[in-house]
C-alpha cells in the first residue's frame, strides 16, 4: 500500500502544530547538539525515522519513492475553440489561452473541448516521461505551438487515453510544477491479519500509539445521518449473513467535472487514475478509511430502492470494465427493480463488495448521488470474485476484513466530500439495514506482559497503549477488562494484547540475557530426544513404523497377539494396533538391500498399557577395520557391547540374565535389566523367524522405556598409565560372564578400573563341558603409576579366588 507522506502528516495537524513531525524532530534530534540539523537534512531524517518507526510497528517499509513533479515549461491552459484538420480523419486543432496568449496547437485526443482546462507544454519544454522535447512543428500541414499533455506524457500517473482535465482550481497560465509538486510515497508490505492498517488512518492510529501523540480522524463531527428522515431511498437484504450491513447515503444537486489538484494528486500518489470528481471520492475514501464505497445514480434506481440477493444463474452483468459476467448463486449482487410495478423482479447493478455495473453508475449527466457503504463476509466475497477472476481494491480489502461499524461514518465522510468537489448537498437522513456489532471482551492481565516478553511495561505505559489503539479498558484489580475497538478483529485473546502492548513498546527493548541451559535428566526427557541423539551418534539409523499392523505379520515375528482391533482399518494389514516394535523393525530390515544395517525406533506399544519402548536391530558387521581386511563383526557381543556403551553413557548398569523368548534363538536369549529393573529382552533373531522376514543372522532388542540415568560426580581424569593382564579363565559352561566379572571385581583389588571380555572358546583341549572365558582387566592408581609386581600381586590374588571356586587357568 501507497502511503504519500504529505497526506499522512494531515492527519496530525492540530493549528500551527504538527505532532507527528514534532514528534520525528525530537526524536532525530536526541542526543545530537541543538540545531545541528535543518532544512532538507531535518526533514531526511524524519522521513527516516519515520520508516525505522513504521517497520518497528510490523508495517514492513518496502521501499520510499519520489514522485517527481510535473514537468518544467508545462502550464495550465484553456481550450477556446476546436477544429478538425482537413489532411487528417482523427487531428485536431485547438485554440487554447494559457494566461498570457493564445496559442495553436494540434492534437489526436479525444476528449479535446472547448472550455477543458488541461496541460499545454510550450515550445522549449521537455516531457521526459515520453522523451520529447517540444517544439513549433507542422503537423499535418497545421502549425502546431506545444503540445496538449496526457497524463503519462507528464509521468503524473498512467493513462494516455485523452487529455490530463483539472477543475476551476487550476487557474490558467499557472506553472503545473507549482501546482502538482514533488510528492514522497511511502511503500508498505502489509500483512494478511493487519487489515485494520489497510488505510492511511490505520497507520495515523498506528503511529499515534506509538509515540503517544494525538491524530484527527476524517469523519470527525460530520453528522452520521438520522435513520428516521426519508431521502427516498430503501434497501432490501435477502442474505444477511452475507451482507450484515449496507447504508446509503443521498447527495443532490451534483455537478460530475474533473476533481481538483488536491485529490488528484494523492490519487496519482496512490497509484491510481484519476476519473471524476464523485468516483475519485469513493476511491479516496477506501484508501484514507479503508471502507470501500460505490456511488450509484439515483435516476437509475427504480423507485430508489436497492436489494442485496445471491444472483440467479445464468444471470449476466456488464462491470465498469466493459467486461460482461456470467454469474451464478455464488455471487452476491447489488440490484434494483426492473420496474415499479415489477413484483420482486430486479436486476444487477454491481457485484457485491468486487466491482459496480456500467450503467447505473455515475455518468456526465448524474444530478443525484446514491452513495453505496456496506459490510460484507469475508468468505461470500473472495469466493464470488475468484469465481470470476477479478481482483480489485473492495475484493482486497472485504475479504481481508472491514470494521463492521464504519459505513455509517465512511458514508458520512464520502458524502461530505461529493458535496465539497461537485457542489451538491447531503440529505440529512440515512438509509439503513443492520447496526453495530457489539464489542469483544478480553481480560487482560498486566503481568503477562513482562512473563511472556520479558519487558517490564509499566501499567500507565500499557494501558495508554492499549487506549491508543481504541481499546477501552476498565481495571478490575490484577485482571482488566479490555473492550476491543471494532476494527481489531484480530484481537481476540489475552496474548493478541500482550503482543500489541510489546510491538508498541518496542521488541528492541528485550533484553540480552543469556539463555539458561537446563539438564534434563534421561526420565524427564518425555520426547526421548536425547536417547535418539544418542544413538544415532553410536551409528544407529531411526527408522518410524506404522502403530497399525496385521495379525499375521505379529504371528510372524512371534510377538504377543494384538489386543486392540481397529473399527474401520485402512486394509487387513493395518487391522490392529501393534503389541511390540521389533515386528516392524524386522520388515524394515527385509526392505533393505545393505549388508550392514543397524536400526532403532521410539515408539509406543499397546498391551495391557500403553507403554513407550525402544527397539532395535543390529545386521552384518558393524564396522570395517582400516589395518585389517576383515571387518568387526556384528554379532550379540558387538550388539551386547553397544547397548553397556549406552548404558555407561546414560550413568546406568546394564544385565543380562539368560532367559527364553518365542523370538529369539533359544541359546542366545537373555532378559535386560536396567539398574536392576527388567526392562525387556536382547538376542539373535530365531531361525525360523528370520526365515519368515528373509532375513540372515539378526540381532534385536526391545526395552520399555524410560531408560533413566544416574547423576554421577565428575571425575578428573587420571594422569596415571595403566595397566593391562589378560586371564582364560576355564570354568563350566554354564558359568556366565557376569559370574566370572563379578568375582575378578571382587577379588583383584581397588584399583581395577575395568574388566571385559575379549574370546570364548570351547573344544579341545578344553575338557567336555566346560569353556574358556579370556578377560581383560585394566588396573590404574588415581595418584601414582603401579609397580609391575603390585599388579602381578593382585592378579595372584584372583587366580586364588577363581581356585577356591572350583576354576583353573588356562595356560595357552
Amino acid at each position: 500500500m501507497n502511503v504519500p507522506w504529505s497526506w499522512l502528516l494531515t492527519f496530525f495537524e492540530d493549528g500551527p502544530t504538527n505532532h507527528l513531525l514534532a514528534a520525528l524532530t525530537e526524536r532525530v534530534q536526541r542526543g545530537a547538539p541543538e540545531g545541528a540539523l535543518s532544512g532538507a537534512e531535518l526533514e531526511a531524517a524524519q522521513l527516516e525515522k519515520l520508516t525505522e518507526l513504521l517497520d518497528s510497528l510490523g508495517l514492513s517499509v518496502e521501499r520510499v519513492v519520489e514522485r517527481p513533479a510535473a514537468p518544467a515549461g508545462v502550464v495550465v491552459a484553456e481550450v477556446r475553440a476546436v477544429a478538425p484538420v482537413a489532411a487528417s480523419d482523427h487531428l485536431l486543432v485547438a485554440e487554447v489561452w494559457d494566461g498570457h496568449e493564445t496559442r495553436q496547437v494540434v492534437t489526436g485526443a479525444p476528449n479535446t473541448a472547448v472550455g477543458l482546462r488541461t496541460a499545454l507544454a510550450k515550445p522549449g519544454a521537455t516531457l521526459p516521461a515520453v522523451g520529447l522535447a517540444v517544439a513549433v512543428r507542422e503537423v499535418a500541414g497545421v502549425r502546431s505551438e506545444g503540445v496538449l499533455c496526457s497524463p503519462r506524457e507528464l509521468g503524473l500517473y498512467d493513462h494516455a487515453g485523452g487529455l490530463i482535465a483539472f477543475g476551476e482550481d487550476a487557474p490558467v497560465g499557472a506553472a503545473l510544477a507549482a501546482l502538482w509538486p514533488q510528492e514522497t510515497v511511502i511503500e508498505l508490505e502489509l500483512t494478511p491479519n493487519r487489515a485494520d492498517a489497510f488505510s492511511l488512518l490505520g497507520v495515523a492510529r498506528d503511529l499515534a500509539a506509538k509515540l503517544g501523540v494525538p491524530y484527527r480522524h476524517p469523519a470527525d463531527g460530520l453528522p452520521l445521518g438520522d435513520p428516521a428522515s426519508e431521502d427516498g431511498l430503501s434497501v432490501r437484504v435477502d442474505d444477511p449473513a452475507a451482507c450484515p450491513r449496507f447504508v446509503l447515503r443521498r447527495v443532490d444537486g451534483v455537478s460530475v467535472g474533473p476533481s481538483p489538484l488536491w485529490l488528484q494528486r494523492r490519487l496519482a500518489a496512490l497509484g491510481l487514475r484519476p476519473r471524476n470528481n464523485l468516483v475519485d471520492v469513493t476511491n479516496y475514501v477506501t484508501f484514507e478509511l479503508g471502507q470501500p464505497s460505490h456511488a450509484y445514480d439515483v435516476a437509475d434506481l427504480t423507485g430508489g430502492a436497492v436489494v442485496v440477493r445471491r444472483a440467479a444463474a445464468g444471470e449476466r452483468l456488464l462491470a465498469l470494465t466493459e467486461e460482461e459476467l456470467a454469474l451464478s448463486p455464488e455471487n452476491l449482487l447489488i440490484t434494483t427493480p426492473r420496474a415499479p410495478s415489477a413484483e420482486g423482479a430486479t436486476q444487477p447493478i454491481g457485484l457485491a463488495g468486487v466491482i459496480g455495473g456500467a450503467h447505473h453508475s455515475v455518468k456526465p449527466t448524474t444530478t443525484a448521488v446514491a452513495l453505496e457503504v456496506a459490510h460484507f463476509d469475508p468468505v461470500t466475497i473472495r469466493k464470488s470474485a475468484k469465481r470470476l477472476g477479478l481482483v480489485t481494491d473492495a475484493r482486497t480489502r472485504f475479504e481481508r476484513g472491514v470494521d463492521p461499524n464504519l459505513p455509517p461514518v465512511a458514508a458520512a465522510r464520502a458524502a461530505q466530500l461529493m458535496a465539497e468537489v461537485g457542489g451538491g448537498r447531503v440529505h440529512p437522513g440515512r438509509t439503513e439495514f443492520g447496526g453495530d456489532a457489539p464489542p469483544k471482551r478480553v481480560a487482560f492481565r498486566p503481568a503477562r506482559v513482562p512473563f511472556l516478553t520479558a519487558l517490564e511495561v509499566p501499567e500507565e505505559v500499557q494501558r495508554r497503549f492499549l487506549a491508543g489503539l481504541g481499546c477501552r479498558v476498565t481495571e478490575r484489580g490484577e485482571r482488566w477488562e479490555v473492550l476491543v475497538p471494532s476494527w481489531r478483529f484480530d484481537l481476540a485473546i489475552e496474548d493478541d494484547l500482550v503482543e500489541e502492548v510489546a510491538r508498541l513498546y518496542g521488541y528492541e527493548h528485550i533484553p540480552q540475557t543469556v539463555p539458561v541451559m537446563d539438564f534434563i535428566p534421561a526420565g524427564a526427557d518425555t520426547t526421548h530426544r536425547g536417547l535418539r541423539t544418542l544413538l544415532a551418534s553410536m551409528g544407529f539409523q531411526e527408522v518410524m513404523t506404522y502403530s497399525f499392523t496385521g495379525a499375521l505379520e505379529l504371528e510372524r515375528a512371534r510377538a504377543p497377539a494384538a489386543r486392540v482391533r481397529l473399527a474401520h482399518p485402512p486394509s487387513s494389514e493395518r487391522s490392529v494396533l501393534r503389541t511390540a516394535l521389533y515386528p516392524g523393525l524386522l520388515a524394515a530390515a527385509r526392505g533393505s538391500r545393505g549388508e550392514r544395517l543397524a536400526l532403532f525406533e521410539v515408539g509406543r506399544v499397546f498391551v495391557e498399557d500403553e507403554l513407550e519402548r525402544l527397539a532395535l536391530l543390529l545386521r552384518g558387521p558393524w564396522a570395517e577395520l582400516p589395518w585389517s581386511p576383515a571387518a568387526l563383526a556384528g554379532d550379540f557381543y558387538t550388539f551386547k557391547g553397544l547397548l553397556e556403551g549406552l548404558a555407561e553413557t546414560l550413568g546406568a548398569t546394564l544385565r543380562l540374565e539368560p532367559a527364553p523368548h518365542p523370538a529369539l534363538h533359544p541359546g542366545v536369549s537373555a532378559s535386560a535389566f536396567w539398574n536392576g529393573r527388567e526392562v525387556g529382552f536382547v538376542g539373535q533373531l530365531h531361525p525360523e523367524v528370520a526365515a519368515q522376514f528373509a532375513l540372515e543372522a539378526t540381532f534385536v532388542a526391545e526395552l520399555t522405556l524410560p531408560l533413566e540415568g544416574r547423576e554421577a560426580p565428575f571425575r578428573d581424569f587420571s594422569r596415571q598409565p595403566f595397566a593391562e593382564r589378560d586371564l582364560a579363565i576355564i570354568a563350566p559352561a554354564e558359568v556366565t560372564y557376569a559370574q566370572l566379572a563379578a568375582l575378578a571385581r571382587e577379588a583383584a583389588g581397588a584399583w581395577l578400573e575395568s574388566v571385559a571380555p575379549f574370546d570364548v572358546y570351547a573344544g579341545p583341549p578344553i575338557p567336555e563341558g566346560e569353556r574358556s572365558v579370556a578377560l581383560r582387566l585394566r588396573f590404574r592408581h588415581p595418584e601414582r603409576a603401579l609397580e609391575g609386581d603390585e599388579v602381578d600381586s593382585y592378579m595372584a590374588r584372583l587366580i586364588d579366588a577363581l581356585a577356591r571356586e572350583g576354576y583353573s587357568i588356562r595356560d595357552r
